[in-house]
């Protein structure tokens, strides 16, 4: 039914702390990386390939005497940038994503990891300034741009290329490797249009021994215009759509 009179409600700066229920049995220490129990749906330290919420204001301690899921609360940091150790991180890092496997360590490195966010710059030497991205931050389409242009080389795709249209004006035969499916998670999709005349293939290379559609990779987006849209399973990739000359 429609108002018919002014109400009242809560409102929240997005940028602002923001305040979660605790898992079950478990404590978050401050300035941990705090992740979604995907089979509970509540945060705990985080655990590779949990949903990233965000970085702990302070601890939050759910092993007391009765202790029960959601029986405590943590405050976080959601839309911030932190400071934090990365191994091995240069200068032409800064773009890429960052990930994480536990609650204390950054990653560029994918597989069996949850994404954090993206680096924007490097404070020295092991150290990078991360743009942290939770996942209530991302809807699908990062920045709103549901169509991006691949430079003319092989690239290994993140999860900011999924649920986009990817064009790529190829000379020569390139390789897009996949995200690890248990990365990228069923539901997602791309789509790989070949827009140059070149008599040569976009090859679309799962990551490792995972398949697409049954095989080790696809190779046929070879003439202009070519297309096809591939979906992620949660165990394996699949075309369900492709116009091939």
């Amino acid at each position: 039914m429609a108002l018919t009179a002014d109400r009242n409600l809560d409102f929240y700066a997005s940028q602002e702390l923001i305040e979660l229920p605790v898992d079950d049995n478990v404590r978050i220490y401050k300035g941990a990386l705090v992740g979604r129990n995907r089979s509970t749906g509540y945060v705990r330290p985080l655990v590779a390939r949990d949903e990233f919420v965000g970085v702990a204001y302070g601890r939050a301690d759910n092993t007391g005497p009765g202790h029960t899921a959601g029986g405590v609360r943590v405050r976080l940091h959601q839309h911030v940038d932190i400071v934090h150790p990365l191994a091995g991180v240069t200068h032409a890092d800064v773009g890429k994503d960052v990930y994480a496997g536990t609650d204390d360590t950054l990653t560029l490195t994918p597989a069996d990891a949850s994404r954090v966010g993206r680096i924007v710059a490097v404070e020295g030497t092991g150290l990078a300034r991360v743009r942290c991205q939770p996942v209530a931050a991302l809807s699908g389409v990062l920045e709103g741009l549901p169509v991006l242009v691949l430079p003319d080389a092989s690239a290994t795709l993140t999860l900011d290329h999924l649920n986009r249209t990817l064009l790529m004006a190829n000379t020569a035969v390139r390789t897009l490797t996949l995200p690890p499916v248990a990365t990228a998670r069923a539901g997602a999709w791309l789509r790989v249009v070949k827009t140059s005349a070149a008599a040569a293939a976009i090859v679309l290379d799962p990551n490792g021994t995972e398949t697409i559609d049954g095989a080790a990779t696809l190779g046929t987006v070879d003439a202009q215009y070519d297309t096809v849209l591939v979906l992620c399973t949660g165990s394996e990739w699949i075309v369900l759509s492709r116009d091939i000359a």
